[in-house]
């Protein structure tokens, strides 16, 4: 290859790996704001998610997973972290490790863990998207939440997540009012 097909070469690689890196983080955001539209722009549309002994198709997962979540839970956040990518032409073999936490309804309790997203992503029509995805648990605890019902904190006043689009995530633009 001459010097501009290497470039070319690169920056096409550069710009696959951040667009499997958006559709995974918008995975995250979608499955803790339990926006639907977010969740399931992540997968294309003939996509399975395995979770557990669970399979849904792309179409069914949100409904699911945001039932799930809601059963016992008020708030959780899902980070990933490693993100580990073998791109292969228009399908990438990723490994996603996701450290989360799940506030219990009755605010008393964190679920805390650790696991992965074995995923195959697909470009399709130019856009990255999971096409498979199993996810693994490799430990987890609970932990006591009772600090955030201390009134030293509830003092600091710092807002609540929703899982909804009242989030202050979707406030646009942001806007900070400064007292005095």
């Amino acid at each position: 290859m001459d010097e501009l097909q290497t470039l070319q070469h690169k920056l096409d690689y550069l710009l696959d790996r951040q667009a499997i890196t958006d559709c995974i983080n918008r995975y995250s955001r979608g499955i803790d704001r339990h926006d639907v539209d977010i969740l399931t722009s992540a997968y294309h549309p003939d996509a399975l998610d395995e979770h557990g002994n669970v399979v849904n198709r792309a179409s069914d997962y949100a409904a699911w997973a945001n039932a799930l979540h809601s059963e016992t839970f008020d708030l959780h956040t899902h980070n990933i972290t490693t993100h580990n990518c073998e791109i292969e032409g228009d399908t990438a073999h990723c490994e996603s490790y996701v450290l989360y936490g799940l506030l219990t309804k009755d605010g008393k309790a964190v679920w805390f863990g650790s696991g992965r997203y074995l995923d195959r992503l697909e470009k399709r029509g130019g856009e990255w998207r999971i096409a498979a995805r199993r996810t693994m648990i490799d430990w987890m605890f609970t932990a006591d939440a009772s600090p955030m019902s201390d009134p030293y904190y509830i003092a600091q006043g710092y807002p609540m997540g929703t899982h909804d689009r009242t989030d202050l995530s979707y406030q646009r633009p942001l806007v900070i009012e400064a007292e005095g």
